[in-house]
């Protein structure tokens, strides 16, 4: 996960992940990363190689601020941790094969509670309301969604 200062606010970088069958989160929101892999020797180089190939940002030159707590998916059998990084200059990700599109959503937008609101998603043939974010016409839920509530509460702690 990126963040970046500008324009008075902080901004925190999200993709829009392509429409492709094999994948449970095909088209939705969310943050780069990816699976571990053979010659990743930690979770650290997992993150870094996942984010240079989903949007082409090397996070080895940036500013890592930490971990959040592990992530859990409802619908696979993972554990997903959160790196956060702050970026020390400007970068121009890309989309990739597995981002469809880049966006920056901004923490101001994130912290005020107005902006979070339900939509309702079929799981297992049953509509089932969920909390998320729609910014500027993307949905983000689930995952995306609980990892953000984790960065916004450690955000309005300590501020």
């Amino acid at each position: 996960m990126f963040i970046k200062e500008e324009d008075n606010d902080l901004w925190l970088l999200m993709i829009r992940r392509r429409e492709i069958l094999q994948d449970p989160w095909s088209g939705q929101m969310a943050f780069p990363g990816g699976h571990a892999a053979n010659q990743d020797r930690s979770l650290f180089d997992t993150a870094a190689r996942e984010t240079w190939e989903e949007v082409g940002v090397d996070a080895g030159t940036q500013q890592f601020l930490g971990c959040l707590n592990n992530v859990y998916p409802k619908n696979a059998p993972m554990i997903v941790s959160p790196f956060i990084f702050l970026l020390l200059n400007k970068v121009d990700p890309k989309t990739s094969e597995e981002a469809e599109e880049i966006v920056w959503v901004p923490v101001s937008f994130l912290l005020d509670p107005k902006n979070v609101s339900t939509f309702v998603v079929t799981i297992r043939g049953e509509e089932t309301p969920m909390p998320c974010y729609n910014y500027s016409d993307h949905i983000i839920w689930g995952m995306s969604f609980r990892i953000i509530r984790e960065i916004i509460s450690k955000m309005t702690v300590h501020s």
